[in-house]
């Protein structure tokens, strides 16, 4: 029986544009960091230009093999669902596609740095490495609330067993902030 990849968890759906591609992503593997960054910038950008959702993308990527496991975009205000950042709902459907809570075996790669409830789930997904474009000040400036994670929130990671680079690719990762703001998104 062939493994479905459903784009709808706990009663929040994915963009259109995000279902119709993941056959295309589904095969998709990247090796560098970098790639894989600028591969969640491209989705936030992509996310705002459809205005489907926030400036926020993630993704799960299997460690060793590279595979894309799952993607997500942030859909917080269509959805009406503040969880509804790209990160849970990617650590989600990765849960969903391996059926198991246990990520250890993955990689969570977003388009910025996680905000505090980001963090936890990142934690508790149990993924052994974290990779991030933007850095949290980016999406602060363009108006978002990120929380009051610990100081040295890497360090708290690392202390856990999850590896944490970034931020990567700094300038592309600022496009979806700018476009955002040029749009007129809500900021949430």
């Amino acid at each position: 029986m062939e493994k479905k990849t459903e784009f709808f968890l706990s009663g929040i759906a994915m963009p259109e544009w995000l279902a119709e591609k993941w056959s295309t992503f589904a095969s998709m593997t990247l090796s560098a960091p970098e790639e894989r960054v600028r591969w969640t910038i491209a989705l936030a950008a992509e996310n705002v230009r459809r205005k489907t959702g926030g400036p926020f993308a993630a993704a799960v990527f299997e460690r060793g093999s590279n595979r894309l496991v799952s993607a997500a975009v942030n859909v917080v205000v269509p959805s009406g669902q503040s969880l509804a950042h790209a990160e849970m709902l990617a650590i989600a459907a990765a849960q969903e596609a391996e059926k198991t809570f246990d990520l250890s075996h993955c990689e969570l790669v977003s388009s910025c740095e996680p905000c505090v409830m980001c963090f936890g789930g990142t934690l508790w997904s149990k993924v052994t490495s974290l990779v991030y474009g933007a850095p949290g000040e980016f999406a602060r400036q363009a108006g978002f609330d990120e929380g009051d994670k610990v100081p040295d929130w890497q360090r708290a990671l690392e202390n856990r067993g999850i590896k944490v680079r970034g931020p990567l690719e700094e300038e592309a990762a600022r496009e979806p902030f700018e476009l955002y703001r040029s749009l007129g998104g809500m900021i949430y």
